[in-house]
């Protein structure tokens, strides 16, 4: 963790890692520390948890939730005298979130462990513990993604407490304890909100897949009105302009974007998001689709009044620059590309457990190694290259048709899925008659398996489908360019 002390309070956020206990020893050794906030922890080590969370309690300090606290940092947050949530974040940002143990390397679950921790819990929260959803938590687990998410009360609307099993649980398929909340299972102390300034240095940079936005505009005012004569036919449009422009900004509780055409007018923005990336991809996603209009490609302009139009033309240039210069492997596979799912087999497409073992070959779709596909995209006629990950990064020469390897048990759900997506892929590849080539992360993402079988049950007489994806990619030392997004099919 990162640990900075400002007036009587230490701030600790990030991973919790094993030598976090030693420097929390000397930050609260500090003369006037009264409590230790916890900003943004996704939790880690065990024993550094335990450990951190017992001395918060010997020296009585208070413990203040600033955004999510979950795991190792939510025994840190138990030890508190005085435990309370901060406003700092939104409310859908802001939660305890407590599960059972796990190897941190394996992220195998590990039961053996749980005792330890139940003991701790029973011991903050007192007489208000409740044992049916701590066990739940502790020992109902399918993989270290499990979570049982309690949230800060005080704001509305109210966010009821629930459990997944997994990571890959939907969330119609969490239990719910909707007669429980924070303050009821002892883990808050007070409902009352308290108020912090969170240190300069530990604000966050706001970034899009990895890069940050530091992009202003020369002038902002004169951006919007060229906007409005280069995008707008109507006075609605305009409207969403002056309305987008206006839009202010309060301490990083909400984040906006907008996006327009790559041809044609018009415009999509979406505001009061939880990060610049979430505004960023949905003002893409709303510029996509309409009601009463065809499919169009988009590129986000605007992000929190950063200027992201060079993210479009530079990432271009990378792109056709690495494709020129790729050559093929002298191997054919690459971080066992080639290896398991022999028991499993394609179907259907897939709708739960999307991180899973894939099969090794789809009925009717070509399965390319790595060597394969550098060949390919070196041939004559080179495929188009589709990635369906949500990774920054690509392989040079694909389009990102972002969120394209979903699919719905709901009939009307999956119905409005597949008319987005067959319009956006009509947009990527217009011709149906040539090859096409659909990948995700690795062997273990279903989403290109999904949007292979799609594409082909859409018409497409050349689908590929390239197993290894990104990470065989760069397993075999292969060039990765930034991704652009300029379709969103959810």
């Amino acid at each position: 963790m990162t640990f900075v002390v400002q007036g009587n309070s230490v701030f600790a956020t990030g991973p919790v890692v094993g030598e976090d206990y030693i420097k929390f020893v000397t930050v609260t050794e500090q003369p006037g520390v009264e409590r230790v906030v916890l900003l943004n922890s996704p939790g880690g080590d065990l024993w550094t948890g335990m450990t951190i969370g017992r001395r918060i309690a010997e020296k009585g300090l208070s413990t203040v939730a600033a955004g999510y606290c979950a795991s190792a940092c939510s025994i840190i947050f138990l030890g508190g005298k005085e435990r309370t949530f901060s406003d700092a974040f939104r409310p859908d940002q802001t939660y305890i979130g407590i599960h059972g143990p796990h190897d941190k390397d394996t992220k195998i679950v590990s039961p053996q462990q749980a005792g330890q921790i139940y003991a701790f819990y029973k011991l903050r929260m007192g007489d208000k513990f409740n044992s049916d959803v701590i066990n739940k938590a502790l020992y109902s687990m399918q993989d270290a993604g499990s979570l049982l998410r309690v949230f800060d009360p005080k704001r509305l609307p109210a966010r009821v407490t629930y459990h997944c099993v997994s990571s890959q649980s939907l969330r119609k398929d969490c239990t719910e304890f909707k007669d429980q909340d924070a303050l009821t299972l002892g883990i808050i102390t007070s409902s009352d909100l308290t108020k912090i300034e969170v240190p300069e240095k530990l604000r966050e940079i706001p970034k899009i897949f990895g890069r940050e936005l530091n992009q202003g505009f020369l002038d902002l005012e004169d951006f919007y009105r060229e906007l409005m004569i280069s995008q707008c036919a109507s006075e609605n449009c305009r409207r969403l302009i002056v309305n987008f422009r206006t839009i202010g900004l309060v301490n990083a509780k909400e984040n906006k974007a907008l996006a327009v055409p790559v041809t044609g007018q018009g415009l999509g923005v979406l505001s009061d998001q939880a990060s610049p990336e979430m505004a960023f991809f949905g003002a893409i996603y709303h510029c996509n689709h309409g009601l009463d209009r065809a499919a169009r490609l988009c590129e986000t302009q605007v992000v929190n009044d950063f200027d992201l139009r060079g993210f479009y033309s530079a990432d271009k240039l990378n792109s056709i620059d690495a494709l020129a210069k790729l050559a093929a492997p002298s191997e054919k596979f690459f971080a066992n590309e080639e290896y398991g799912g022999g028991m499993t087999s394609a179907k259907g497409l897939r709708t739960q457990k999307l991180l899973d073992s894939t099969p090794q070959k789809i009925d009717g779709i070509q399965t390319f190694g790595t060597q394969a596909l550098v060949l390919a995209l070196k041939g004559v006629a080179p495929p188009v290259l589709i990635d369906v990950g949500q990774s920054g990064s690509t392989l040079p020469g694909a389009q990102s048709l972002l969120r394209g390897g979903l699919a719905f048990d709901d009939t009307n759900r999956e119905l409005a899925y597949q008319a987005r997506f067959h319009g956006l892929l009509k947009l990527l590849s217009p011709d149906a008659s040539a090859p096409i080539i659909f990948f995700a992360k690795n062997r273990e993402w279903w989403h290109g398996v999904n949007a292979a079988m799609r594409a082909k049950n859409l018409g497409y007489a050349q689908v590929g489908w390239y197993r290894g994806g990104l990470d065989s990619w760069q397993a075999a030392g292969l060039p990765v360019v930034p991704t652009i997004v300029r379709a969103v099919a959810n």
